[in-house]
């Protein structure tokens, strides 16, 4: 995440002030040693990640409203002087606006801490917490407001250019769906056809097709529909593709994204002991590798390599069920899991 973003995660979270000084991101209690090219280096904590002390001393001034260096040079402000050396995050104000507009038509809002359930508490979070994401590859943030709102997030979607939105994407994934719904009658049968469907989607999700052999594909796909804790099917960031597309309501897309925002959400919106509850009932949660974006992202708390894990998929394909549940009951709507799951990946970014 950027410095930026940061601050305002922990604005959010009530860990900041809305006004804030380069000295209060500087705090003795912040302060580490990180690893970095084989020397010890001092870092300051500011969200999930870890910054240089001249990096967040030149953060606010040089990027304030009117006055910052970067502002001049054509960059959007991202902070409003407010006094000598004091500052107040814009995304915050434009939020409280945001907010403030639709208060009145908007559901009453739920403190975390009044949710009866820890899947109800990620669902409330998808609900109710602003987003918004830098796009690193075009230097610009996405959507150029923040939105509230499952709906604004999932309008808010977008693979793997801003250009595709989700709706473009439902239709490619329906596609995909109806092929493989031909194809169940007789999946041995229809191997060849179960391969070509394997490569369209490795295709759209830019990942290597890491099988070129048919049945190989045939018996993890009778593996992945039994959800037998005891007979894995194979599993990386092709495979849980291949199963979402064949068994819909049953499988989440799980690779790097959602499973960094699974990570996330859980860790921003639960206390230590609930946080411990829900990894004791997903314990084979964990973070996946990625690139690009936020990702590698640092987590509070100690989780699993949930790479490869058949374990770790069984684990959020029932956290993603009951998450949906929640969201449909809350909001009387009739979500899907491709939804869902395509807000958590942004949420993952």
């Amino acid at each position: 995440m950027t410095l930026h973003d940061s601050i305002i995660l922990e604005i959010q979270n009530g860990k900041l002030a809305s006004e804030l000084r380069s000295s209060d991101l500087l705090g003795e209690e912040r302060k580490v040693l990180r690893r970095i090219d084989g020397a010890d280096e001092e870092r300051y904590r500011v969200g999930f990640d870890f910054y240089a002390e001249s990096h967040i001393a030149t953060e606010l001034p040089n990027n304030a409203e009117d006055t910052g260096y970067w502002v001049k040079a054509g960059q959007p402000a991202k902070y409003r002087r407010v006094a000598r050396g004091l500052y107040r995050v814009i995304a915050i104000e434009e939020l409280e606006e945001l907010l403030d507009e639709s208060e009145d038509a908007a559901a009453p809002v739920l403190a975390w801490s009044q949710v009866t359930t820890l899947e109800e508490r990620l669902a409330c979070f998808l609900e109710q917490e602003p987003f918004q994401i830098f796009d690193k590859m075009r230097r610009s943030h996405h959507p150029q407001q923040p939105v509230v709102g499952f709906d604004a997030r999932l309008s808010s979607y977008f693979w793997p250019t801003p250009s595709v939105s989700y709706a473009a994407t439902d239709l490619l994934l329906q596609g995909f769906m109806g092929r493989a719904r031909d194809l169940q009658a007789d999946l041995h049968a229809n191997a060849v056809q179960v391969l070509a469907l394997f490569t369209d989607i490795c295709a759209w999700g830019g990942v290597r097709l890491p099988t070129d052999d048919a049945q190989v594909v045939v018996d993890n796909l009778v593996r992945a529909a039994s959800r037998s804790r005891t007979t894995p099917a194979l599993m990386n960031s092709a495979w849980t593709k291949l199963y979402a597309i064949f068994y819909p309501d049953d499988f989440v897309i799980y690779d790097s994204r959602v499973a960094t925002a699974m990570v996330a959400i859980a860790e921003q919106c639960m206390s230590d002991a609930e946080l411990v509850t829900f990894k004791n009932s997903y314990p084979n949660l964990g973070n996946i590798a990625g690139r690009g974006g936020s990702r590698p992202r640092a987590t509070a708390t100690i989780w699993r390599n949930a790479y490869t894990s058949w374990s770790a998929q069984l684990d959020a394909n029932e956290l993603a069920k009951k998450v949906l549940g929640q969201l449909n009951r809350r909001l009387n709507k009739t979500y899907s899991l491709r939804q869902l799951e395509a807000v958590l990946f942004m949420e993952g970014y």
